[in-house]
C-alpha cells in the first residue's frame, strides 16, 4: 500500500481526489537538516511524518532536564549493564519518526542515532508541552514500542512513568512526586533519586 492509499485508509473523510498531506520520511527529513532547511527555525522534531518546531528551553525546563540526566545516569552506572543515557538525542522509532527525547536510556550501539530496539526508557521534561508529551508522544512511544516513558513534570513537580506499551497507550501510569526514589518499571535494579529534583 503506498502512501496515499494509506492515509486515505486511515482518514475516512478523505476522498478519492481530494489533496492528501505528505508524510515526510526520516531519510527526507535528513536531507532537508543537512541542507540547512531548519537553520533559522530552531530545535525541530520529525514526529510521525509532520515536522515539529520545539518550544525554547527556558531555566526550569533546563535545570530539571540537568538533574534528570544526573540522577539516571548515576543509577545506570551502578547497574554495570549495556546501558547508557543520552540527553538529548534523535531517536529512529520508524520510517516517519525521529524525535529527541529529553533523555534515553539504551543499549550501546555504534550508530549514528538510537534505534527504536535499543531503546529502554524515554525522558520528556515538560514545563508548557505537558499535554502533547501525554498526548502525540506518549501515543508515538507506545506505537512504536518504547518498553518504558516518564514524563518529569516541571509545573506539578512530579514524575509520571508509564511501562506495558499497548497499540497507543501504555497499561501502567504511576506518579512520584519529586524527591522520591523512582524505580524503573522495565529495567531490573534501576532506582532513580530524585532528591535534586525538590
Amino acid at each position: 500500500m503506498g502512501a496515499e492509499q494509506a492515509i486515505r485508509a486511515a482518514d475516512a473523510s478523505v476522498e478519492e481526489g481530494d489533496p492528501v498531506r505528505h508524510l515526510i520520511t526520516v531519510d527526507e527529513f535528513l536531507i532537508l537538516d543537512e541542507a540547512g532547511a531548519f537553520e533559522n527555525v530552531g530545535r525541530v522534531q520529525l514526529i510521525d511524518g509532520e515536522i515539529f518546531v520545539m518550544n525554547a528551553v527556558h531555566r526550569p525546563h533546563a535545570k530539571a532536564q540537568a538533574e534528570i540526566l544526573i540522577a539516571i545516569s548515576l543509577g545506570v552506572r551502578k547497574l554495570k549493564a549495556n546501558l547508557t543515557a543520552y540527553a538529548p538525542v534523535s531517536t529512529h522509532l520508524d520510517d516517519h519518526s525521529l524525535p529527541e527525547p529529553d533523555v534515553v536510556v539504551a543499549t550501546i550501539e555504534d550508530d549514528r542515532f538510537v534505534s527504536r530496539d535499543s531503546v529502554r526508557l524515554a525522558v520528556e521534561v515538560s514545563s508548557s508541552s505537558l499535554q502533547f508529551d501525554l498526548g502525540r508522544k506518549a501515543r508515538l512511544y507506545a506505537r512504536t514500542g518504547v518498553p518504558e516513558y516518564w514524563v518529569v513534570d516541571v509545573v506539578a513537580r512530579k514524575i509520571i512513568r508509564m511501562a506495558g506499551p499497548e497499540n497507543e497507550t501504555y497499561a501502567q501510569r504511576d506518579e512520584f512526586a519529586w524527591g522520591a526514589p523512582v524505580p524503573s518499571a522495565t529495567i531490573p535494579d534501576l532506582l532513580v533519586d530524585t532528591t535534586a529534583l525538590a
